[in-house]
This record gives C-alpha cells, structure tokens and sequence, in this order.
C-alpha cells in the first residue's frame, strides 16, 4: 500500500462564488466570424478575485485503466477492442432473448392446444349427456304411455 506521501499532489485552486455573468456578457465576448473587421466588441471587466485564502491540496486519484496513452494505437486498439466486446455482448444478449421468446411462443401454443383440447372434450360429453337426457326423457314418456294403457 501507498502511503500519503507517496502519492502526488496537486494544488486546487477553489474559486470563490462570484455573480453570474448575464448571458448577454458572456455573448458580447466572443467575436463572431461574420462581422466586419472595423466593427469592435467592447469585454465587459471581470470583478477582482482574491485567491489567496482558496488554496487546498487534494491527492491525485489513480487514473483508470482505458487512459489515452502518449501511443495513440495502443489506446485506439484497446478501445477498440472494448467496443467489439459490448457489441458481441449484445449479439449474444439479443440472441438469448430471441431464444427466450422462441420458448416462450411454443409453451403458449402447447397451452392453447391442451385448452382447446379440453373445450372439445367438454362440448362432447356435453352433447353426450343430453342425448342421454332426450333418449332417457322418451323412455320415461313411453313407461308412461305403457302404464296408461294397462290401468284402462
């Protein structure tokens, strides 16, 4: 482990909070291209600021590992490389949820298919009984009609 001493420092220079500039201040500095040369923009004076009592020492936080490097190969090769990884990931993302929409499609046919199956299966033994019922009512009608004739 680094110690404190050991790990550079940088001074920061924290500025006091001054009054916002007008955006129309911040405009008439600038120049623009498409006026004429003799035309002069006037800079609006910037209030005196005492940096004196605003100093403070923070230490330098390690740079990450994707820095640019002084060889710009290497760090294009490296974000590079990154970017063909995410791009993969995704390929392989977007495969598996086609694959789970895919499995997803064939469980919801299977379960209407064994539904309808069941309706079927219903309507039939529904048909069923009530043949049983219309033929059970005419055999009733006819013990009746029998029973009739043999009381007169």
């Amino acid at each position: 482990m680094a110690t404190a001493e050991a790990l550079p420092k940088e001074v920061v220079t924290a500025k006091p909070e001054a009054k916002a500039e007008p955006p129309l201040a911040s405009v008439a500095m600038e120049k623009p291209s498409n006026l004429s040369e003799d035309k002069s923009v006037i800079p609006v004076p910037h209030e005196k600021v005492d940096d004196s009592k605003a100093l403070a020492i923070s230490e330098k936080a390690p740079e990450p590992l994707l820095k640019k490097s002084s060889k710009g190969s290497l760090g294009r090769d490296i974000a590079l490389a990154k970017l063909e990884d995410d791009k993969r990931l995704s390929f392989i993302k977007a495969w598996e949820e086609s694959e789970k929409s895919k499995v997803e499609n064939k469980a919801q046919k299977k379960l209407s298919e064994v539904s309808s199956w069941e309706n079927s299966k219903k309507a039939a033994l529904e048909a069923q009984l009530k043949q049983t019922e219309v033929i059970d009512i005419h055999i009733d009608l006819r013990k009746n009609c029998i029973f009739q004739l043999l009381a007169t």
